[in-house]
């Protein structure tokens, strides 16, 4: 064997020696996973991107044989159901976990901190108040009983798992309870740093992450993970806010797609906000591929509808796809009751009706929806539309219309084409129309063959 290839085959086993003698101290070290959980400025509190994030959080330190994850607590709270998935991985996790209350962990937070092993104290940190709220959109109501009873039985289990008093937690949840010297009947109980070591219901208080790692006999690499850019985008996607907001343009925009010739501006505004609503979750690995199949035969059906006159089969099968599938999304993350998603969709359809009848009523004679809702091209002959000279002496005349009317279209009258627009009705390529009125540069036409 040639000197040099022996002295390069020798610095490769040395070199090999080295790399692992390096990865057994980094093992018997050990890393130290924190993570935190925290309410993040314009992408909410608790919700289904923080979960996803957790998840993922825990799943990558049982990968790497964590020594511990350590998850700091600061939220005012959020959903219910995104908070149960979050207790639901901490507690089926093989890592030790502890929970580090750094500020506040209020409602959701609470059920977090207690799902995990151990609860470190900042001084100043306080926890409870859990009590559910319901509500469509963000909007408040009073606790529903049934709601407080499954949640409240929740805590209790997850109180008697973690070995923690069950009527300490359950007095977060429902305001029907009482323990005298801590909380009347009525209120509701929120523990400072110090009651809560004294109850039982923390173990240690440490002003820091130093002081905490110090306290728990922790070594070792402390590694901070961070939400990808796919869990702020579904944190954001998510929020009881925006959630509304997107579906009613994913809704209204598709419907007046379906309403107007060809395609525009609102079929592109209503894909786009449905694509924001359904791809937040399943970049964040939070729903199924069931909801994305309804999703498209939907869009395939009003598709085929904007090809075919009149608002069929076709239109309403759509529309009922696309209902489905955000039904099904809505249920996907809506864990405590089937109804509460049925109510959601319900809200979102009346809103978003309400919203389109607004527009209806005031939209027609608007140049905006005509250009919005002219896009069909006419092929065949090259003619000119007028755009000027707009007279009266056009009411009363009689026409055919070239194009379907929903309620924008093209007419033609004495061979000339023009842009037309119906009072609501839809009228069909080929009716014969009758010019009712001008106003401005716009044609009211009226189908013949309705009287």
């Amino acid at each position: 064997m040639p000197k040099a290839l022996k002295y390069w085959l020798v610095g490769i086993i040395f070199l090999f020696f080295l790399m692992g003698s390096s990865v057994l101290a980094q093992s018997e070290e050990g890393v130290i996973f924190w993570v935190p959980v925290k309410d993040v400025p314009n992408l909410g509190m608790v919700d289904w991107g923080l979960a996803s994030f957790v998840q993922r959080a825990l799943r990558e330190a049982e990968e790497a044989g964590a020594q511990a994850v350590v998850l700091e607590i600061d939220t005012s709270g959020g959903l219910v159901d995104a908070m149960l998935f979050i207790k639901d991985a901490i507690i089926s996790s093989s890592c030790p976990t502890v929970a580090f209350i750094n500020h506040r962990a209020w409602s959701a937070g609470t059920f977090i901190a207690l799902a995990c092993e151990t609860i470190v104290f900042a001084p100043d940190a306080t926890m409870g108040a859990a009590e559910p709220r319901s509500g469509a959109a963000g909007e408040v109501e009073q606790p529903d009983p049934k709601t407080v009873s499954a949640i409240r039985a929740q805590i209790e289990a997850l109180a008697e798992a973690r070995g923690r008093d069950p009527l300490l937690f359950a007095s977060m949840v429902d305001r029907n309870l009482e323990i005298n010297g801590l909380v009347k009947k009525g209120e509701l109980l929120t523990l400072r740093a110090s009651q809560a070591l004294e109850y039982g219901a923390g173990d240690l208080i440490a002003t820091n992450r130093e002081e905490l790692l110090n306290k728990l006999g922790l070594e070792g690499t402390v590694r901070e993970l961070s939400p990808s850019w796919s869990e702020n985008l579904a944190r954001l996607v998510t929020n009881p806010v925006v959630v509304p907001v997107l579906l009613i343009l994913a809704l209204g925009g598709i419907l007046l797609e379906v309403l107007t010739p060809g395609f525009g501006v609102p079929g592109i505004v209503g894909l786009i906000s449905f694509s924001l609503f359904f791809g937040g979750r399943y970049l964040a690995g939070l729903s199924g591929w069931e909801p994305l199949i309804f999703f498209l035969v939907g869009v395939i059906l009003l598709i085929v509808e904007l090809f075919l006159p009149g608002f069929g089969i076709t239109g309403i099968s759509g529309m009922g796809m696309l209902a489905l599938s955000i039904y099904l999304v809505l249920r996907e993350t809506s864990i405590l009751f089937w109804q509460e998603a049925l109510y959601q969709l319900f809200f979102y359809i009346a809103l978003m009706g309400g919203v389109f009848l607004v527009l209806l009523a005031f939209l027609p004679q608007s140049p905006v929806w005509q250009r919005l809702g002219l896009r069909k091209e006419i092929t065949g002959r090259a003619y000119e539309t007028e755009e000027k000279g707009w007279e009266p002496s056009l009411v009363g005349k009689t026409g055919i219309a070239k194009s379907m009317l929903r309620p924008a279209g093209i007419v033609e009258i004495e061979g000339k084409r023009w842009d037309a627009i119906t009072e609501g009705e839809f009228i069909s390529p080929g009716t014969r129309v009758k010019v009712e009125k001008v106003k401005g540069n716009t044609i009211v036409v009226k189908s013949e063959e309705g009287g």
